[in-house]
């Protein structure tokens, strides 16, 4: 399953690169600077199509196309381009996520970021790999000398929180950078480059590496 997810990021990849080179449709969602372009969509396409010919009988939940159940125990999460906005501006920093769960729970995850040339994925009890390298995390235990990348996404009404949140982190760390793509935050933390902190809808922080 892992070299499959492997094989078909990859591909997926391929396609984005080459949609980027073209002028871009954009199409937007409810939210203000949330849109997604063609390459989001023929991604997607590329990485559902190839998924259901392997495994057909499987569910699959997608950003784009939604959610399929097929009543199956295995269920696969997909994330055809996160970064858009860096991706659309002209920024390197987006990837491609294919993740796998079983019975909800974790069983292996690829990241593809095309313009990085950087493949990371990581099997359960496997460890993880960028481009066939063993990653490891940060050994840091000091924030002062540690770069925390925040991915707080929309504010909307947690702004406020957000802010009570944010606030104390920037004042205690080396420097905070915002990527716009929350696939590569969590590489850059499995390579040991960031410590990485989400804001998330409920709100609050989630420490996803250190």
């Amino acid at each position: 399953m892992i070299e499959k997810a492997k094989k078909i990021a990859i591909q997926a990849g391929r396609k984005v690169l080459l949609l980027r080179k073209r002028s871009l449709t954009f199409t937007s969602k409810k939210r203000i600077g949330d849109f997604a372009t063609e390459a989001d969509l023929f991604s997607e396409e590329i990485i559902l199509s190839e998924l259901r010919k392997y495994f057909p009988s499987h569910n699959f939940i997608s950003e784009e196309a939604g959610k399929l159940d097929n009543g199956s125990e295995y269920t696969w999460v997909i994330d055809p381009l996160d970064g858009t906005i860096p991706y659309s501006s002209g920024l390197p920093i987006f990837g491609i996520s294919i993740g796998l769960l079983k019975n909800l729970q974790p069983q292996l995850g690829v990241i593809n970021m095309p313009e990085e040339r950087w493949l990371v994925w990581a099997e359960k009890a496997k460890g993880a790999y960028g481009n066939g390298k063993r990653l490891k995390v940060s050994k840091k235990n000091d924030l002062k000398e540690c770069v925390v990348a925040v991915e707080y996404g929309y504010m909307g009404s947690r702004r406020v929180e957000a802010q009570k949140l944010l606030l104390p982190i920037i004042d205690n760390v080396r420097y905070p950078p915002a990527l716009a793509s929350s696939v590569a935050s969590c590489a850059y933390v499995g390579a040991g480059v960031l410590m990485d902190t989400s804001i998330v809808p409920t709100p609050g922080i989630l420490w996803q590496g250190v």
